[in-house]
């Protein structure tokens, strides 16, 4: 997978500590910044699956068979 270079705007202080916990995990920020947005995309693309998957088995017609009930509703509501 080629890589392409971009270009981002952030305040001074926040490059500068930024860089510092770079140095501490050896890494640049580049590379920090990179793996932060892979997880970013990641955990969409798998909240996207996640919603499909839920919304197809809404949309299922499906049974759920308990089996024959031997109980009516006033068995389970005594007065």
């Amino acid at each position: 997978m080629g890589k392409r270079n971009i270009t981002i705007s952030i305040d001074e202080e926040l490059a500068k500590e930024a860089k510092i916990i770079a140095a501490e995990y050896d890494s640049s920020l580049s590379k920090i910044l990179s793996e932060q947005l892979r997880n970013l995309v990641e955990a969409r693309r798998q909240m996207k699956t996640a919603r499909n998957d839920l919304l197809r088995l809404v949309k299922k017609d499906f049974y759920l068979d308990y089996g024959k009930r031997t109980f009516g509703r006033d068995d389970l509501h005594e007065r």
